[in-house]
């Protein structure tokens, strides 16, 4: 069955993994202490501008639990202990993309993805008017959306692959990425039920590899340069690629 959807997962697979963790990480975190200085505590959620970032970001605050944003230290301390052992907590995910559009837009931050991945997304969806890109990933929609509209391909001047995606997943709309569940979530609001063959998910992550391939759909492990070492013996059962070029689709 011929393969017209792909869903692509985003560290380690479309961009170097040290991008997350030496840059987005380390952003969050020193800016949170800035960001959460200008906030009342205990929180005030009768903000008049609620097109606000910062409202946004109370609003956010707000379904952390009480106990913990008493005040901007203890709201501080939390954060930063989810963030130190990557705890996907949809909460800690939707504050970090309020806080990384800051310095999205600001120009600190641009997105190192791979060139054989910005090649792949521009191209793939004009080959067959059903060919689709999806992107599911741990981090926030808000926060996919924000890294593919700052892709640094090289010109200095950022590039927005926004157009070519079809859609987005993250642990809100779809659940968890090792559950099969959560594929088989994404199969039904893609409209593939009948036809997951024809769906292919990518990552370098072999426990989401094996859950997508229980759903039904294909998958492939990505290896990049920089990313945690799979044992042969797991990989042996598996299709590999290093590349998006090497996708023959």
């Amino acid at each position: 069955m011929t393969i017209d959807t792909v869903i692509l997962d985003i560290e380690g697979t479309i961009c170097p993994i040290s991008f997350v963790k030496s840059v987005l990480f380390p952003y969050f975190v020193k800016q949170l202490p800035t960001t959460l200085n200008t906030i009342q505590f205990p929180l005030n959620l009768n903000i008049n501008d609620t097109n606000s970032n910062q409202a946004s970001i109370v609003q956010t605050l707000s379904k952390l639990p009480l106990s913990v944003t008493t005040s901007s230290e203890s709201t501080y301390n939390y954060l930063k202990g989810l963030v130190d052992n990557d705890v996907k907590d949809p909460v800690l995910k939707a504050l970090q993309g309020l806080i990384w559009k800051q310095g999205y837009e600001s120009g600190e931050i641009k997105s190192p993805v791979y060139p054989d991945s910005i090649d792949f997304i521009e191209k793939f969806p004009k080959r067959e008017a059903n060919c689709k890109i999806y992107i599911y990933s741990s981090g926030s929609i808000n926060a996919q959306k924000l890294l593919f509209s700052h892709v640094d391909n090289g010109t200095g001047i950022a590039m927005d692959l926004n157009p070519q995606l079809s859609g987005y997943f993250d642990i809100t709309t779809a659940g968890f990425k090792q559950e099969a569940s959560s594929y088989t979530k994404i199969i039904d609001q893609i409209d593939k039920k009948d036809n997951e063959k024809s769906v292919l998910f990518l990552s370098d992550y072999i426990n989401e590899v094996n859950a997508a391939i229980e759903s039904g759909m294909n998958s492939y492990v990505v290896i990049r340069e920089g990313n945690t070492p799979i044992p042969d013996k797991e990989l042996a059962s598996h299709k590999i690629i290093y590349s998006l070029s090497e996708l023959n689709l």
